[in-house]
């Protein structure tokens, strides 16, 4: 099993940029960049929880995690 991230499918599909979710996220550069490229393999919930309310922010829609994760089995 394996959890991939799909900020960047997310973002692209409302039409965002990775520099829009970082502005509105409070993370920090670094870390909001490398989740939307998939660089970032763990994350503490107060980090998912700041990325979920940045991107609620950017695109007046509420964000859930299946937006931003994927489980893939095999």
């Amino acid at each position: 099993m394996n959890v991939r991230w799909k900020v960047k499918e997310f973002l692209d599909s409302n039409q965002k940029s990775t520099y829009a979710l970082w502005k509105a996220s409070g993370l920090s550069r670094t870390t909001t960049y490398a989740i939307a490229a998939g660089a970032m393999k763990g994350v503490e919930f107060d980090t998912l929880a700041k990325l979920l309310g940045g991107l609620e922010s950017i695109t007046g829609k509420r964000v859930e995690l299946a937006d931003v994760l994927e489980v893939t089995r095999g």
